[in-house]
């Protein structure tokens, strides 16, 4: 059965969830937990995002992202193959940490919000791990009591639901999430529409009517990408002719150039045998190419800058 694709929507707000391959642990230590949140963070610098909520739980975490303009997939495919990295080197395994693919719900916002973050950091009382979520020391809700002072968790936005007042807003905020402490787990933020969105009727009309104007702006652009212009906005993006760059050259700043030009070009629907008669390269090598670049861009920051230059200009 194909997997439906991710619905990635700058502005929308991500309940991500993970767990460990087979329910095993992903955490074993305070350092393998401090370890993550350095990623997580590393990551919100690299690639910014707003964090509400998280909890890094035995065998599983949730995380609560705002997407403001990176893919969610983006960030959670270089934070979780950081992580299985120094996992497995710390504990001398092999194969997959996690699960799977990460589930990532897309969720309305105004409705949830507050909701999923009382959620997310009951977690641990609903194991019986802690009896009070305070006692946590993983959560994000440490930091909503004031008493952690991590720029980790964007707390700002949650806390206005409770009040102008940031003292008032912060015990307001307490008595919220511990007023659910005998409630247990709520299967509704769950319950999505269509497995991958949780909100009203309207909501999910909004995000398809959405999606809908991504595919046709995306299409509109494949359309006029034939290989002219993709070399084009190559050389206004490089600074260099493209008789200096489509060729056999090894140099560094050529190669990334051409890589960069083969991930648009496959993707515009260019075909591979016309994209290396245009390059100077042999059909078998744009392939072997086009993964080597996939990593590269999300190892490379010169090669991520690049392609988003070209694509905006490839937009407009």
């Amino acid at each position: 059965m194909a997997r439906k694709p991710r619905i990635e929507i700058a502005g929308g707000l991500y309940h991500v969830i993970t767990r460990g391959n087979n329910r095993g642990r992903i955490f074993r230590s305070n350092e393998d937990h401090q370890r993550f949140l350095g990623l997580l963070n590393k990551q919100k610098a690299k690639r910014p995002f707003y964090l509400y909520a998280y909890c890094l739980m035995p065998n599983h975490l949730h995380l609560l992202i705002e997407m403001i303009e990176d893919p969610i997939s983006r960030i959670m495919q270089a934070l979780l193959t950081a992580y299985s990295r120094y996992h497995n080197r710390k504990y001398k395994k092999v194969g997959h940490l996690f699960q799977g693919r990460y589930k990532g719900i897309l969720c309305q916002t105004d409705s949830y919000l507050a909701e999923l973050v009382r959620y997310i950091h009951l977690n641990p009382v609903r194991a019986k791990i802690v009896r009070w979520p305070k006692d946590f020391a993983y959560s994000g809700h440490l930091t909503y009591l004031g008493l952690e002072g991590s720029r980790l968790v964007d707390t700002e936005p949650v806390l206005r639901y409770f009040g102008a007042n940031k003292k008032l807003a912060i015990e307001r905020y307490s008595q919220f999430v511990n007023a659910a402490l005998g409630e247990k787990s709520q299967p509704e933020l769950y319950r999505t529409a269509e497995g991958r969105i949780l909100g009203t009727d309207e909501f999910l009309d909004e995000v398809k009517h959405r999606i809908g104007e991504l595919a046709d702006r995306r299409d509109r652009a494949t359309r006029k990408h034939g290989v002219e212009t993709i070399l084009r906005v190559a050389e206004e993006a490089s600074g260099l002719d493209r008789r200096e760059f489509c060729t056999a050259s090894k140099k560094r700043q050529m190669v990334m150039l051409k890589e960069a030009i083969i991930i648009i070009a496959l993707e515009s629907g260019v075909r591979a045998g016309e994209l290396a008669k245009e390059l100077g390269v042999a059909a078998s090598a744009v392939s072997k190419r086009r993964e080597a670049a996939r990593t590269k861009a999300e190892t490379s920051e010169p090669m991520r800058m690049l392609l988003k230059e070209m694509r905006s200009s490839l937009l407009t």
